[in-house]
């Protein structure tokens, strides 16, 4: 335990106590605790509740305007929030990845999702046009795509990731799926004509939108393309 308070300077008593325990498996607490003998006591090192951040995917300029006018961004928000009659306040925003991460008090629903996606419209200038969907911290799932050939026919040329993008939003199969990045896509092997597809989508946790696209087909040109 000298250890731990050597390691750990700024800590409480308490909290050097329980840490000792825990690493002990000891449920003998020494100051007046009511643990019962032979329980275990663990540190609750995380916790189990969603982050309070959410991800606003957005084309980089978009991003790079909201965050040089982070202040505006945040009251504009709280300004619709408060409009729309919820508690959800907007705390913090600032640039992550290619997008804009904003903290707020609480979980948003999808409502109050929708209410930021226009007042943060609004901030940037972005018309209706412009594709902004806020989102809830999600997991990723990793996809192979198989049956596509590496060489566009109309072109000769090797087949891109647009086209690929393209033959994916407009298939029924992954309506509502969402693209981390853009496709990735390489050659089967090197003397072959045909190609693996890589992609990345947004998903729960228990990866319940990948494992309904697995083993399933959907059309690219005059090809089928599997999963």
């Amino acid at each position: 335990m000298l250890q731990l308070k050597e390691a750990f300077p700024n800590l409480l008593q308490a909290t050097i106590i329980s840490m000792h325990q825990a690493s002990l498996g000891s449920a003998n607490a020494s100051q007046g605790s009511s643990s019962r003998p032979g329980v275990s006591r663990t540190l609750k090192m995380t916790t189990q509740e969603p982050t309070r951040c959410q991800v606003v995917p957005l084309d980089s300029a978009a991003a790079e305007l909201i965050v040089a006018n982070a202040a505006s961004a945040v009251q504009s928000c709280n300004k619709g929030l408060v409009s729309a009659r919820s508690k959800l306040r907007v705390e913090s925003v600032h640039k992550a990845w290619d997008g804009v991460s904003m903290s707020t008090n609480s979980i948003a629903s999808a409502a109050e999702l929708e209410v930021i996606k226009q007042w943060l419209k609004k901030t940037a200038g972005l018309g209706e046009s412009t594709e902004v969907e806020p989102r809830l911290p999600q997991s990723k799932s990793f996809l192979r795509v198989l049956g596509v050939p590496y060489w566009d026919s109309k072109t000769s040329l090797p087949v891109t990731s647009a086209q690929v993008a393209e033959a994916l939003s407009s298939s029924p199969l992954f309506k509502g799926v969402t693209l981390v990045s853009m496709p990735r896509i390489m050659k089967a092997s090197p003397s072959s004509d045909m190609s693996v597809i890589w992609i990345d989508i947004w998903d729960s946790q228990k990866r319940s939108k990948g494992k309904t696209l697995i083993n399933c087909s959907f059309n690219f040109e005059r090809h089928t393309a599997t999963v």
